[in-house]
């Protein structure tokens, strides 16, 4: 057979990471319904420090790219209810191209981890080496080349995109440089009648709000550096909002640093987890009989804290523009910095007031 595919079409509903966004384009095969999953995500914000020092910005060389000056968001969702997964350990002597194939043909989607450096086209190609796990759920012989979800054109949105086999077979050998074998994580629903308004409960919302007013500061242990000892603290829970908003100026400094651009997600992060939350108040609505005119205000509530969020990010990104071209914060007026820093403390008033209000509606 030349030409094979599974069912699956981009999910852009909001942005998690590219294993959760195609994990629910799998899910979305068999019920549209699960494009309301990330509304359920254990969510916290997060804020990264070095030297055990609020103020701080300068981290260690080589350190993850999530590693950021700027407040940030953090997500994870449980997919165990919902997909099977198995972990085949293929020799690099191995076939590896007919073994994806025959995976594909048992009906599994693969992830497996190439260097996005050796794709053809994309923002990272022939420039950074990124290791990343790459979605296959398809190939074209016709072609030569394996049919992927990616992100690699616009980051943070995912497309169909077309990796020839002999682009796949530099990335992946790339990416486990130094190991003998390839490892390939092969998905699938459990159940394809699994329907998504059936597998959640109040008690699961309850939690996720406990979860983000949850604070914690801890070492953080970076996989990236071989030191264990990397400095670096990370602090969570609502308070981060007005600690990041104290040094504010000295952060958004950090953001001229050269590599950045590949922290820079932190910006929207916010954004991206209060753009899923607006569906929150339909859930309970389904889930819990809220009544319309209950629905409705709560549904505005989410939606106004959702701009704010998207008005604090377009904010960065545009000082963020300015900054990579006139390298210091002069031209910054104070009454800017100001109006930034009191946007920040009514986004902080809104998260608790909203956070106790859906409280309640739970009971």
């Amino acid at each position: 057979m030349k030409e094979f595919s599974l069912q699956a079409e981009p999910f852009n509903g909001t942005w998690i990471d590219c294993v959760c966004n195609n994990a629910i384009s799998i899910l979305m095969v068999n019920d549209r319904n699960f494009e309301y999953l990330p509304c359920l995500a254990n969510a916290r914000y997060r804020l990264f420090s070095y030297g055990n020092c609020n103020e701080s910005i300068e981290f260690p060389p080589g350190s993850s790219n999530i590693v950021t000056p700027l407040l940030d968001m953090v997500r994870t969702l449980d997919f165990s209810p919902y997909l099977d997964y198995e972990t085949l350990t293929a020799d690099k002597n191995d076939p590896v191209h007919q073994i994806i194939k025959d995976c594909l043909h048992r009906g599994f989607y693969i992830f497996v981890d190439v260097d996005r450096f050796y794709y053809p086209s994309g923002v990272d190609a022939g420039k950074n080496h990124l290791k990343h796990p790459a979605f296959i759920y398809g190939y074209n012989d016709g072609a030569s080349a394996y049919l992927l979800m990616e992100d690699c054109i616009q980051p943070s949105k995912m497309e169909s995109y077309m990796l020839p086999y002999d682009r796949f077979d530099e990335a992946i050998a790339a990416a486990g440089s130094g190991a003998d074998s390839y490892y390939i994580v092969l998905v699938r629903s459990k159940d394809q009648e699994q329907q998504f308004f059936s597998s959640y409960t109040k008690d699961q919302m309850r939690g996720n709000l406990e979860f983000l007013l949850k604070e914690e500061q801890s070492p953080f242990i970076d996989h990236a550096i071989s030191s264990a000892d990397t400095g670096v603290t990370v602090s969570y829970g609502l308070p981060v909002i007005g600690h990041f908003a104290e040094m504010l100026e000295q952060r958004l400094l950090a953001i001229l640093r050269d590599d950045f651009e590949h922290r820079a997600l932190a910006i929207k992060n916010p954004y991206y987890y209060r753009k899923s939350t607006i569906q929150l108040p339909f859930l309970l609505h389904r889930r819990n009989g809220l009544e319309e005119r209950h629905f409705q205000s709560l549904t505005d509530e989410y939606k106004k804290l959702c701009n704010d969020w998207n008005l604090y990010g377009n904010t960065l990104i545009k000082y963020y523009y300015k900054l990579k071209y006139m390298k210091d914060l002069n031209w910054m007026a104070q009454g800017e910095l100001d109006a930034l820093k009191r946007l920040l403390a009514k986004l902080y008033e809104k998260e608790r007031d909203l956070i106790d209000r859906t409280r309640t509606v739970l009971g």
